[in-house]
């Protein structure tokens, strides 16, 4: 039964199953990614200590807070900011596994991440600057 167990948890450590996800690099459109192997996500989010972050149904790996302090801001939310490149993934909570975004998603996380873009949020606040002029003017 031990031996049964063990060999459990090395199919689901060992999972290289490809999956899409969007990946958002600074300063950029989000684009869609196949990864080829799981296994060497999570291998990569153990070495170089990511974050998992919720966001809506899905989740964004990103640096962590303190490697963020020097770099570009990439998309906006109210209160925080996620800096630097990051991807986009569904999670089973259950299972604890990485799973393929759906066409849906890719289409409805990609228009809210250029909606949250920095650059876009800058355009939009220079925008509302240069209407507020323009008012004043009159």
């Amino acid at each position: 039964m031990k031996n049964s167990k063990n060999r459990y948890i090395a199919i689901k450590a060992n999972n290289t199953a490809p999956i899409r996800v969007l990946y958002k690099k600074v300063g950029q459109l989000p684009k869609i990614m196949v990864l080829d192997n799981v296994f060497k996500l999570k291998r990569f989010i153990i070495k170089r200590n990511l974050d998992i972050i919720p966001y809506q149904t899905a989740y964004i790996i990103c640096n962590k807070k303190e490697l963020m302090k020097n770099m570009t801001p990439n998309i906006v939310f109210s209160f925080n900011s996620i800096k630097g490149d990051f991807i986009l993934v569904n999670i089973d909570e259950d299972k604890r596994e990485f799973e393929s975004l759906s066409a849906e998603d890719i289409t409805w996380y990609a228009s809210d991440l250029i909606n949250k873009g920095f650059k876009n949020i800058q355009l939009v606040q220079a925008n509302m600057l240069k209407n507020e002029g323009d008012e004043s003017n009159e």
